[in-house]
């Protein structure tokens, strides 16, 4: 069972939250927020066992409650995760029968909710009703993305911990102790934003594969003939969307990184450190403000297709429009 101390990062949460545990002061309910991949749902699993565990330090892993916690078989446990795209009002009502049974095996009850934002209106109100009247003995430890989308009437409800991305430095280092090369490292690093599951994953079998698509779609903006433009938009609608945004997003960084080495900047501040070559190559096609204009483009259409935008109709127009600018400077 995973310890306090093996958490990358985090010092002040951590170090926080393991007080609230050991001193036996959780509160009722707990939001922990920040952006995905970052460690959110670890630490809540933590804190849960830790309120669950009967041992001295907890988690102390060794008693019956935290056994049984590691199996995924503690009866005073619950996990809440979306159902499709929402946390429906059926889930919640579900939770209340949770709610008014007593502790089985601990001295009290857990419940996460994972991705707490993706309630609905109606399964909002129908915990807020826990929340105002909280059964003895339960805890609540909410896992969001962002508080925006939660009621305030929930927020004001919940003792809020902020998570922030590690830096890169520090995850560089993390992720080189798991054995992996400095360079490719160093790359995930910053192209994870901070982010150690979205860095474990680029890190992967294929994890670089999106990537790889956005190379072969700047290789064909800056450089090959219009006709290959329209086979790259063929070729990308055949992904899922959720696939296409993550082209687009390399294809952001790509073009940042073009901007840093058009207009000299420090190439410490560069994402692809691995592609330096390709991208002073690439930088003597795209000028500095060319690179700037390319990236706005991208985002808006990050921002059409995130809107229910046709995604092939919104690809072969940014397309065109980056061939245009990069040939005609508009």
């Amino acid at each position: 069972m995973m310890q306090w101390n093996e958490i990358i990062g985090h010092q002040d949460q951590v170090r926080q939250l393991r007080a609230l545990v050991a001193a036996d002061r959780i509160p009722h309910a707990l939001l922990l927020v920040g952006p995905a991949g970052i460690g959110k749902s670890l630490v809540a699993r933590l804190v849960a066992v830790g309120a669950l565990c009967d041992g001295e330090d907890s988690p102390c892993g060794c008693c019956r409650a935290c056994m049984m916690f590691g199996r995924g078989a503690n009866p005073d446990f619950t996990f809440v995760k979306p159902d499709g795209r929402t946390i429906k009002i059926d889930q919640i009502r579900a939770l209340q029968h949770f709610a008014a049974l007593m502790p089985a095996v601990s001295q009290r009850r857990v419940c996460i909710i994972e991705d707490a934002e993706a309630m609905t209106v109606q399964a909002a109100n129908s915990l807020l009703k826990l929340l105002e009247e909280p059964p003895a003995a339960l805890i609540f430890i909410l896992v969001a993305g962002t508080s925006q989308p939660l009621l305030p009437t929930v927020l004001s409800r919940c003792r809020k911990i902020q998570f922030q991305p590690l830096s890169v430095a520090t995850l560089a280092e993390a992720l080189a102790t798991k054995e992996y090369a400095p360079e490719i490292a160093q790359v995930a690093a910053r192209l994870g934003g901070g982010r150690m599951g979205t860095a474990l994953n680029l890190l992967a079998p294929d994890g670089f594969a999106a990537r790889g698509w956005a190379i072969e779609l700047l290789d064909s903006v800056l450089g090959g003939e219009r006709a290959s433009v329209w086979d790259k938009a063929l070729q990308l609608d055949s992904l899922e969307s959720k696939a296409v945004m993550e082209v687009l997003e390399f294809l952001i960084y790509l073009f940042r990184d073009i901007v840093i080495f058009a207009g000299r900047h420090s190439h410490q501040l560069l994402y692809n450190i691995d592609l330096a070559s390709e991208l002073a190559r690439w930088a003597e096609k795209c000028s500095e403000d060319q690179g700037i204009k390319a990236v706005g483009m991208i985002k808006n259409s990050v921002r059409a297709i995130g809107g229910n935008a046709n995604a092939r109709l919104t690809l072969e127009a940014l397309l065109i429009n980056l061939k245009d600018l990069i040939e005609k400077g508009d």
